[in-house]
């Protein structure tokens, strides 16, 4: 994984921030997951100094994207679309348990999911709620497509294709 909070940060391309989720996430993807992708997680553009020439995506809580103090992990640069999910559960255990920025809201529904399959797992039934844990990996990088990116052609991390052709 590439990590540096000091990158350059551009968004000019884009009207709105790109998220992971996509509405088809819905029954491949964890509903607790699906949540903090939709809500949490926000795509940017950095520039990497070894290489300005294209952009590259990265990751980012939007509730303390501008906070002076961030938790760990408050950001994350996958190398690959395949490795998103890694990345993402790492983002997860590492920086959506600790920031003090992310709503109770959020939280809180993010926590019911978790009691809901704990209890379908004890084998009360749940109507509504996902067994699953995490959901399928493959679908992770699908999605991430749906969205609009890709993997650059060098193997220097992933690029946005919506609308712009960046590559």
């Amino acid at each position: 994984i590439i990590m540096d909070e000091t990158i350059r940060v551009s968004m000019s391309r884009h009207q709105t921030p790109i998220n992971l989720y996509h509405i088809s996430d819905d029954g491949f993807i964890d509903a607790a997951d699906s949540i903090i992708r939709r809500e949490v997680i926000q795509c940017f553009e950095t520039i990497h100094p070894s290489h300005p020439d294209v952009p590259t995506i990265g990751f980012r809580c939007a509730f303390c994207k501008n906070a002076a103090h961030r938790a760990p992990y408050s950001s994350f640069r996958p190398r690959s679309l395949k490795t998103i999910y890694r990345d993402f559960l790492r983002f997860k255990s590492n920086h959506f348990a600790q920031c003090v920025h992310i709503p109770e809201d959020i939280r809180g529904r993010v926590a019911l999911v978790h009691v809901r399959r704990e209890r379908a797992r004890q084998g009360r039934q749940i109507i509504g709620s996902s067994t699953r844990g995490g959901g399928n990996k493959a679908w992770w990088v699908t999605s991430a497509k749906k969205v609009g990116l890709e993997d650059r052609r060098d193997g220097l991390g992933i690029v946005i294709t919506r609308g712009d052709g960046i590559r």
